[in-house]
Order: structure tokens, then C-alpha cells, then sequence
């Protein structure tokens, strides 16, 4: 197996780590969320930043060795890297689609933790708006007085009769 093979390899071990730590960072994300502690969650979208422009730097990294890998190999094009490891030795083929498929898995784990974690996210920020809107709602009329006093009283119906 040629050092950049091993080269290969490891970029996707190291996109793998930082996709697990991505993993972590939403799962504690979801008890942030639930606890609404806006400090802590605005602490985590920080590191998650700092790890994505980790794998951005890593994506190029591995557009490197990949084009390297093609030109020791003398190929003219590879759509992807399954379809460069269909090319390579039995060695070298096994360990990229391991580490590949690994990698797989990991992101399709984070974003379905991501979209669940939007979802909480947006049903919290629904209730907030609708508890802003309701004591929006009781505060118009409380403090104003007015000449019938006595009729408006009676018509007055409390905060939870008008909204049940």
C-alpha cells in the first residue's frame, strides 16, 4: 500500500474523529436545548464552528491525495473515492472503503441528530413566541380605567376561559 493510500486513510480517520466529536457536541446540544440555556448553546454552535472549519481544511487535504493518487495510478478521472478504491489493490481498496464507510455512517448520524435538534429548537422558539403573545395579550387592557367599570368587569373573562 503507497504512503499516499495511508495518507488517504488517515484523512478519513481524522474527518471520522472530528464527525464523532460533531456527534457529542449534538447530543449534549439536545439537553442545552431542553434546559433553553442560551449561554451554553451559543458555547456549543462556537465549538461546532471551530470543527467544521476543521473539516473544510481536511476536504482539501484529501482533494490533494486523492489527485496524488491518481497520478501515480495514471488515472484521468475518479467521480469519487469508492470509485478510486475500486481501482486500487485489494489492500488499499479494503482499508479506503472501511475508513469511507465509517465516515458514512458518522455523518449521516450527525445530521440526523442535527435535524432533530432543529426541530426541538424550532418547537421551543413556537413556544416562547406563543407565551410572549399571550402575556402581550393580558397586558393591553390591565392598568386602564374607564367610566363603566362595573360592565367591563363582568365581561371580562380570564386568560385561560378566553384562550380554552
Amino acid at each position: 500500500m503507497s504512503k499516499s493510500v495511508e495518507q488517504l486513510v488517515q484523512t478519513l480517520d481524522k474527518e471520522s474523529e472530528i464527525y464523532r466529536d460533531l456527534l457529542n457536541i449534538a447530543k449534549q446540544k439536545r439537553e442545552v436545548i431542553k434546559a433553553q440555556d442560551i449561554d451554553q448553546l451559543q458555547s456549543m454552535v462556537n465549538e461546532e464552528q471551530g470543527l467544521i472549519v476543521s473539516l473544510f481544511k481536511l476536504e482539501e487535504l484529501r482533494e490533494k491525495v486523492v489527485d496524488k493518487i491518481m497520478r501515480e495510478e495514471k488515472l484521468d478521472f475518479v467521480e469519487n473515492v469508492t470509485q478510486l478504491a475500486q481501482l486500487m489493490s485489494s489492500d488499499a481498496k479494503n482499508k479506503i472503503l472501511d475508513a469511507k464507510n465509517r465516515l458514512l455512517v458518522l455523518v449521516k448520524t450527525v445530521n440526523e441528530e442535527t435535524r432533530f435538534n432543529s426541530v426541538l429548537l424550532e418547537e421551543r422558539l413556537e413556544l416562547i413566541n406563543m407565551n410572549i403573545n399571550l402575556l402581550a395579550q393580558s397586558g393591553l387592557d390591565s392598568g386602564v380605567y374607564s367610566k363603566k367599570a362595573d360592565s367591563d368587569e363582568n365581561d371580562r373573562r380570564s386568560l385561560f376561559d378566553a384562550r380554552v
